[in-house]
């Protein structure tokens, strides 16, 4: 174990210098400048500019604001805890990115055609229903507030628990910053400062794990370490379908390749993105070039994680309880490591706030759509409003989210694991979600009461499960760590009164809330696909009611009759007016 540049035993904090500010407050404000750019260039323009940025941007950077996204804090601080205490087998999530090809050919361009700014508004046509609309809408901003919340909360908790960085100053930074810039400046400011903050996240990133490779002698030390100590390797992959097991490459990929298929074809944030593109050739790439970065992503959030490792072999923050929590080994160590390096600290935390505000800016900028499109835009007060003024209502709706997420991270609790709460989040609502979806265009039998149905009952099942576990206080298992190389002037802390609660430890009934979290997102699918369809059989399909052959994929259109043809049958059965008048 290396020597540690402050004495964490006796209360001792990494602090920041003027060129960690300096680092850290020129992304700030960039960001923000970037924001008001853009609100100057666009100040009378109306929704369709705040909204989709004109339907005139290109490929790449659409892209890089999708990966930006979706790749937040969360990632960042739980990836290389997830690659430290319980190897990196998670890895294998990058084989999900199969499904993202699927989403691009099959589902992009017919979204695209529909020139939709809230997908939720297909479902209406497609249902003739507009509590489908609203319940899809309203699930979707619930799940994004949620989620959020702990993107605010967990990198601000993270970083204070191991800097002199105020807690509550990192919240209002994050939160403020991204609501105005993102309220005054729009999609283009969103998309933009994405592909900046994606640039500073990356950085910081490869930062750590270069400095860190370098002061352990090269990465064949590093991967040695972590062999023997089953973070990497063959061994540590667990095959075959175990439910309650947390992760084998099954359940991984199960999860990832619907949860991919999700988030690419019917989440408001990506169809958003894809809409605003100056072509379908453009949309069509800028799917395809998130592969590689969500691949360079994840590869360097678990090279981080054996670094961080192969650090403190001998010596376990966590067991040593230098850290409360394991999403914090991460700053820790820039804060033990890399505080003798000017601005690297700096980097760093400009690195973990990049990913929280580009994840925050395009939630808000996604809700502030489906509120308007799906709430306001049709009632007769809002329809008479002129296009500016119905703009700044949308941007107050932006900074309206922005604020009350900001709000809701002061009142987030502590989170275990961050990758396992965000996914328990998302995927709830997701796994059902798509299912809807996948009935809609590809099931014209399908009605507006399944559909409804599908979406409450389906997310009702994921989340009974993910909060049973909570409730149960089931917590993952931990991979062996040491703290015989520790200093002798730490004071080890005693062990728990109890031992933690595991799924394996449990009887039945309680041992099936052991569900891994990894299939909470394929149950709400299966539930709500299984709901959906037989609650529309059992309530008469369609009872007559014509779908629209436009509003269900090309691959099924066959199965609904072609209204020309139905035209020409009622005109060659029907009796004109002539013939009607003689008799």
């Amino acid at each position: 174990m290396l020597e540690s540049h402050f004495n964490f035993s006796e209360g001792e904090r990494g602090s920041f210098s003027w060129p960690d500010y300096v680092v850290f407050g020129g992304m700030l404000v960039l960001s923000l400048a970037i924001g008001i750019f853009y609100a100057i260039r666009s100040r009378k323009k109306a929704n369709d500019e705040f909204l989709l940025g004109s339907r005139s941007l290109s490929c790449f950077p659409v892209s890089m604001s999708l990966v930006a996204s979706y790749i937040s804090a969360i990632l960042v601080l739980g990836g290389p805890a997830e690659a430290y205490y319980h190897s990196v087998q998670w890895w294998v999530i990058c084989a999900g990115q199969v499904s993202v090809p699927l989403a691009a050919v099959v589902f992009m361009p017919f979204f695209y055609e529909l020139k939709l700014t809230s997908v939720y508004e297909y479902l209406e046509l497609r249902y003739s229903s507009r509590v489908v609309r609203l319940v899809a809408g309203g699930l979707f901003i619930l799940e994004t507030l949620l989620y959020q919340a702990v993107v605010i909360y967990a990198p601000a908790l993270a970083l204070a628990s191991v800097s002199n960085f105020p807690l509550w100053i990192s919240m209002i930074a994050v939160g403020v910053i991204a609501s105005v810039y993102t309220a005054i400046g729009g999609l283009k400011a969103v998309v933009w400062t994405d592909v900046f903050q994606l640039i500073i996240l990356i950085a910081g990133l490869f930062a750590v794990v270069t400095k860190g490779i370098y002061d352990l002698g090269g990465f064949g030390v590093v991967w040695d370490i972590a062999e023997r100590n089953d973070r990497v390797g063959i061994q540590i992959f667990t095959y075959g379908y175990d439910l309650l097991q947390r992760h084998t490459v099954s359940n991984l990929l199960i999860n990832e390749v619907l949860m991919q298929l999700a988030l690419f074809a019917c989440t408001q944030t990506t169809v958003q993105r894809y809409s605003s593109t100056k072509s379908l050739a453009h949309a069509y790439l800028s799917i395809f070039l998130t592969i590689p970065f969500f691949v360079l992503l994840i590869s360097l959030t678990m090279a981080a994680g054996i670094v961080l490792f192969a650090t403190y072999e001998g010596c376990d923050p966590l067991a040593a309880g230098l850290i409360t929590k394991k999403d914090q080994i991460l700053p820790f160590y820039v804060m033990d490591r890399l505080s003798s390096i000017p601005g690297l600290p700096g980097l760093f935390v400009a690195c973990i706030f990049s990913g929280a505000l580009s994840s925050l800016s395009s939630g808000v900028n996604s809700q502030a759509a489906v509120t308007w499109e799906d709430v306001f835009s049709r009632r007769p007060g809002c329809v008479r409003l002129s296009s500016t003024t119905q703009a700044r209502i949308t941007k107050l709706i932006a900074l309206g989210f922005g604020f009350l997420s900001t709000g809701l991270a002061f009142l987030a609790g502590n989170f275990g694991g961050l990758i396992q709460a965000a996914m328990a989040l998302t995927s709830g609502v997701s796994g059902p979600m798509l299912a809807v979806f996948i009935m809609a265009i590809f099931l014209p039998f399908t009605n507006s009461k399944g559909a409804t149905a599908a979406l409450l009952i389906g997310t009702a099942a994921a989340f009974t499960f993910s909060f049973g576990s909570a409730a149960l206080g089931i917590i993952p298992e931990l991979l062996p760590t040491s703290t015989d190389l520790c200093p002798a002037n730490i004071t080890l802390p005693p062990p728990p009164d109890s031992p933690p609660i595991r799924a394996s430890d449990l009887e039945y009934p309680e041992k099936i809330f052991g569900l891994s979290y990894t299939q909470l997102g394929p149950l709400g699918f299966v539930v709500a696909l299984v709901v959906g369809v037989f609650v529309s059989l059992l309530t008469g399909r369609n009872r007559g009611v014509r779908v629209e052959r436009s509003l269900v994929h090309k691959w099924v259109r066959w199965s609904l009759p072609d209204p020309n043809k139905v035209t020409d049958r009622v005109k060659a059965n029907s009796y004109s007016n002539s013939i009607s008048t003689r008799f």
